[in-house]
């Protein structure tokens, strides 16, 4: 795996979990995909539109990656797996995350992201 790869897919994923990039509708439309998915940690299924007005209405958590990881599924395909850790008022959740970027026109974007809670 491409090193500069992987910490331009890290970025991105940072990116998205950003304050200003939840509140701007045009930066989450540059970053998902048009038909973007999402399996949320509750089993609750989001397409693109429904993913980006949920965002910018949420009240922002600061939440960190642990264990970040990348595999090259194809040229333009890449998978991205880790822990996302969310503080809460119970502690910290923390949960699976992955997420598979493609390359298109020169530009990753998210196709799929899927949140699995992990027991606590």
């Amino acid at each position: 795996m491409d090193a500069q790869l992987e910490y331009l897919i890290r970025a991105l994923e940072e990116r998205l979990l950003q304050s200003h990039t939840r509140q701007d509708a045009e930066a989450l439309e540059q970053l998902l995909a048009e038909g973007f998915i999402e399996f949320g940690a509750r089993g609750v299924v989001w397409n693109r539109s429904e993913v980006i007005q949920g965002l910018l209405e949420q009240a922002f958590v600061q939440r960190t990656l642990e264990d970040f990881r990348v595999r090259l599924l194809a040229d333009d395909v890449v998978l991205a797996t880790y822990v996302c850790a969310t503080p809460s008022a119970d502690g910290t959740v923390r949960s699976l995350r992955s997420s598979v970027w493609r390359q298109q026109q020169g530009a990753w974007r998210m196709e799929f992201h899927q949140g699995t809670r992990i027991p606590d």
